[in-house]
Formats: C-alpha cells, sequence, structure tokens
C-alpha cells in the first residue's frame, strides 16, 4: 500500500498560464502531455513566516 507522502502534486496550466480548475492530480512522476507543475501539497509541514500588521498614526494640524 502507497503512502500519499510519497505522491507529488501537479497542476495543469492552460496557454494564457492559468490553472485549470479540477486539474490537481498526486501522482509520482509530471504527466508527460500538458504544461504541468509541481506544487506545496502538505503545507502542514511547510516552514512559514508570519508578519503582523502595523498601524502608523498621523496627526495634522491645521492653523488658525
Amino acid at each position: 500500500m502507497s503512502n500519499r507522502k510519497d505522491l507529488k502534486a501537479f497542476v495543469r496550466y492552460d496557454a494564457t498560464g492559468r490553472v485549470i480548475a479540477g486539474s490537481l492530480i498526486l501522482q509520482r512522476t509530471k504527466p508527460k502531455v500538458g504544461d504541468w507543475q509541481e506544487i506545496d501539497a502538505y503545507e502542514c509541514c511547510l516552514p512559514t513566516t508570519t508578519i503582523a500588521p502595523t498601524t502608523t498614526s498621523t496627526t495634522t494640524t491645521t492653523p488658525r
């Protein structure tokens, strides 16, 4: 029985460079026909960077 972690995820792109909906497949090797790219399949184990938003306050005064 095959473990899902040994499979790679591939999506297919159309002629304009957009991902074709529903084209995600899991297999060991890249398909031969079509424009396929490997993507990250298991996001749970990937390192991530979190950037917290910062706020800046500006005060303007109007002359009297």
